[in-house]
């Protein structure tokens, strides 16, 4: 949302804020340290594209990578955000999921030329949040010094659509049920203060309960993550806004 609205010419002030440390880490690195990164991605590139596509070597580099996010304490933010993104690049479908103990567990993908290093977007990406405050948090903190006609765009974990479809955890310690009820009650809190506010989540009857006071708009989505290719289509995801 923040990249769209930038690269539309806008001009406006922007907080960023995350409860994954390790994203918020990496946006600024990128921020800050755009040149490091690239060059760091530029050696995991060169290293992964060693070994011939789909290969047991490649694998095992990939394996590298996560051992190395999961056991090694002191990283540097370039290292953090350099291995956050040559891991989306090269694991399943890009999927990001934490274990109990906060340990990226996503298995390896099979790419015949994964794109780890993509160095003109990050130099993009990293003007854009020149222009932006980046912390950690909830987002109770993000939102607490919202004022009147302020746009906030809330993205939270998805609320499951099925018991077997609840296979990811963003943090280890999930965003549960009891989560997205406080949630929609912070929108209702932001829109009676004047805020104009936007929520994406997932097409179920528990989502359309919470936010039935507010317009509710169903929008066709693809989805990267499933076995079946052809499962991968004709996915519906609610916008929830408090202005038409």
């Amino acid at each position: 949302m923040f990249l769209h609205l930038m690269s539309s010419g806008m001009m406006f002030n922007a907080y960023l804020s995350d409860i994954n440390a390790e994203l918020i880490t990496a946006y600024r690195a990128v921020k800050d340290n755009v040149k490091e990164v690239i060059r760091l991605l530029q050696r995991y590139d060169t290293e992964y594209k060693r070994y011939l596509p789909y290969s047991k070597e490649q694998q095992e580099y990939y394996f590298q990578l996560r051992d190395a996010r999961n056991k090694i304490q002191c990283s540097s933010d370039i290292e953090i955000a350099a291995r956050l993104i040559a891991l989306n690049k090269t694991c399943f479908n890009g999927l990001y999921r934490v274990n109990g103990k906060g340990e990226f567990n996503v298995p390896p993908g099979k790419y015949k030329n994964a794109l780890i290093c993509d160095s003109s977007n990050l130099e993009n990406v990293s003007n854009a949040l020149s222009r932006a405050t980046i912390f950690f948090g909830d987002y109770r903190d993000a939102i607490e010094n919202a004022q009147r006609g302020d746009f906030i765009y809330l993205d939270p974990p998805y609320d499951p659509q099925s018991y077997t479809s609840n296979f990811t955890a963003y943090t280890k310690d999930g965003f549960g049920r009891e989560d997205q009820v406080q949630l929609a009650i912070a929108f209702r809190k932001l829109s009676d203060r004047g805020c104009f506010v936007l929520l994406s989540n997932s097409d179920t009857p528990f989502i359309r309960e919470v936010y039935s006071n507010f317009s509710i708009k169903k929008v066709d989505v693809q989805r990267a993550i499933n076995s079946n290719v052809l499962n991968r289509a004709d996915h519906k995801e609610l916008l929830v806004s408090n202005y038409s």
